[in-house]
């Protein structure tokens, strides 16, 4: 069976097909942009919503930020980020030997090395022999050098030996120089 239309009906349902097909991509050309638009809508709130919540935390970062910058600042003053400053640590050695009136304090200072502890952590060891030393004065001797010396250092072993009076004698101390130079 062929069906064709009617010659007088040909031309009204071509226009009908055409309207059809015509107002069909019109309609779906009209979801297309507004898909677009509420897609650009929804993206431009995102932003909008991450902007103000970068913004409230905008004070707290500010504060924190100001905090590490104090913290860097004392770190670097101190000595510990940066390069070794093994002179004021020699120096720091002389001047408490003066000031504790001490007779001998030797010294013997291994290379700088890589910590395992963290990538950019030095540490630099540091023998010492002090004389005539007790217990207190090795303690005074230690946190003298501590507040005196431009630098960080943890002892690793102290070793205290009495002379026969049992008063005064001898330490032997091992310190680490604890330097950081992260990049």
């Amino acid at each position: 069976m062929n069906f064709r239309l009617p010659l007088p009906l040909r031309r009204p349902a071509i226009w009908f097909a055409a309207s059809l097909l015509l107002g069909g991509s019109v309609f779906y050309l009209a979801l297309d942009a507004r898909m677009a638009s509420k897609t650009r809508q929804l993206a431009a709130l995102t932003a909008a919503d991450t902007a103000a919540r970068d913004l409230r935390r905008t004070p707290e970062r500010l504060a924190r930020d100001h905090a590490q910058v104090a913290t860097y600042d004392q770190l670097s003053d101190k000595g510990f980020i940066g390069e070794e400053d093994r002179i004021d640590w020699l120096g720091s050695l002389a001047h408490l030997r003066d000031a504790l009136q001490l007779q001998q304090v030797s010294w013997h200072l291994t290379p700088r090395v890589a910590s395992d502890l963290s990538s950019g952590l030095y540490r630099s060891g540091m023998a010492l022999d002090i004389t005539p030393i007790d217990a207190r004065r090795l303690r005074l001797f230690l946190e003298q050098l501590r507040a005196l010396a431009h630098g960080h250092f943890t002892p690793r072993e102290c070793t205290l030996q009495p002379d026969n009076s049992g008063k005064q004698g001898a330490a032997n101390c091992t310190l680490d120089w604890w330097t950081w130079n992260g990049q």
